[in-house]
């Protein structure tokens, strides 16, 4: 038999459904927005070293008027060479960013300090996808224990920038694709006096980071392209200088090819640290060839704006049956601390995995794509194409501290080159010392 309800039970019960109803559609709309993406009420602070026209400009993309979402979203830009003690600073304060750019090559120095992609997004981006999006580089540099800890909006590698006029005076019409035929055309493209002094270096190799700043990049890729096993399996012990069974000599031989360049008394002799840096040497028009990241190239046309230059791709072993390219890039990562990681997070994915954001953001930094799409249909800028497809087949290697690793090397080079330890030992000393530093 149906009971009568009072007046005020009445009103009880229907302030009860309205509050269900309620309950229910924020619900929904949190779901519609990934399980807390960047909507109303939403303020998040990303810091970097990219141009702020170059952020601003997307985070306008994103929550700029039609685009459905009103987050509060700041960028602060911060010059590189004080970023990571800034960053590292204002985190130990708890006054850091919700959202900020680790290395690819740093993700052991900043684990503890940031915080995957959460479960609630794992739906709609994951590993599958990831692979999907981005080229193999950026599930080696960012994945560890299954967990995605950044994403890239560009990837950058190393490339060969070569003096066309140089090529075309000493008859050389095709441009190396292998090291072994770039380095038959060394004595062509080499000047020397009758003394043996060099007016114009055939290439920038064989030198310390003094002159060369990516000579360890450049041997680590040579290593790489060797065969070398650089670390353990794990990653936890750097092996480059005598492999898992101790007697591997592919790393040597690989460091021993890179400091013949700058050896005086060898027939392959072209460099040697008192010839400036590789970058500014080129740009004068003195040196043939150099090996450098797309970011070289706004400082030459600045710089030299008259020079015939062009951009191939990095040298490959003649028996190599697949290339190995070296990659060097920035991922943005989320704070562990942030009160807003889901919403980070949303923003993060929506920039990286859209090809609209990241054309708007290439147009703005001028640098190659990260996304296999853009990558797909990069090809059609000249000076682009070269850094673009050589993500697909860049490599990586676990570093604890790529800072300190990169010193290491360099103390290494120039132990040899100021003859305090021969190869085979500056090599297993910058091993051991790697190992001590944490790897």
């Amino acid at each position: 038999m149906p009971k009568n309800f009072t007046q005020k039970q009445i009103v009880i019960i229907g302030g009860a459904v309205l509050a269900v109803i309620v309950l229910g559609v924020v619900f929904f709309l949190s779901i519609r927005s990934g399980g807390g993406g960047a909507g109303a009420g939403v303020s998040l602070t990303v810091w970097g070293t990219d141009d702020s026209k170059a952020f601003n400009d997307l985070i306008q993309s994103y929550s700029g008027p039609g685009s459905g979402t009103s987050a509060q979203i700041k960028y602060v830009q911060i010059p590189a060479a004080q970023y990571r003690t800034r960053v590292l600073s204002a985190l130990a304060a708890g006054t850091g960013p919700d959202i900020f750019e680790i290395s690819n090559r740093d993700l052991a120095q900043w684990q503890n300090l940031t915080t995957p992609v959460p479960a609630t997004l794992a739906t709609t981006f994951n590993q599958v996808t990831l692979q999907s999006d981005f080229p193999d580089v950026v599930t080696q540099d960012f994945v560890s224990g299954g967990n995605i800890y950044a994403l890239p909006l560009s990837i950058d590698t190393l490339a060969m920038i070569y003096n066309k006029d140089m090529f075309n005076t000493a008859g050389i019409a095709a441009v190396p694709t292998t090291w072994e035929g770039l380095q038959a055309n060394l004595p062509q493209l080499r000047v020397e006096t009758p003394q043996g002094q060099i007016t114009q270096a055939a290439l920038a190799l064989g030198g310390s980071e003094t002159s060369i700043p990516n000579a360890p990049d450049i041997i680590f890729l040579l290593m790489m392209q060797n065969g070398t096993q650089m670390t353990s399996v794990g990653g936890s012990t750097v092996k480059f200088a005598s492999g898992a069974n101790g007697n591997d000599t592919s790393g040597l031989n690989a460091f021993n090819y890179y400091l013949q360049f700058g050896n005086a008394a060898g027939s392959d002799y072209t460099w040697n640290d008192g010839m400036g840096t590789a970058l500014s040497s080129f740009m004068q028009g003195k040196t043939a060839v150099i090996f450098d990241y797309s970011s070289a190239l706004a400082q030459i046309k600045a710089t030299s704006p008259f020079l015939n230059y062009g951009v191939a791709p990095m040298p490959q072993p003649a028996n190599a049956t697949v290339a190995v390219n070296y990659a060097k890039y920035n991922g943005l990562a989320v704070s562990r601390s942030s009160a807003n990681i889901a919403s980070a997070w949303n923003f993060i994915i929506s920039l990286t995995t859209s090809a609209a954001d990241e054309n708007i953001y290439l147009k703005d930094a001028g640098t190659p794509p990260a996304l296999r799409s853009v990558i797909s249909s990069d090809f059609t800028i000249p000076t682009m194409s070269i850094f673009a497809s050589q993500a697909l087949t860049a490599k990586s290697w676990h570093e604890a501290q790529s800072e300190t690793f990169d010193g290491i090397m360099n103390t290494a080079i120039q132990n040899v080159l100021s003859g305090a330890a021969d190869p085979s030992t500056a090599l297993n000393q910058a091993q051991s010392a790697m190992n001590g530093a944490g790897n």
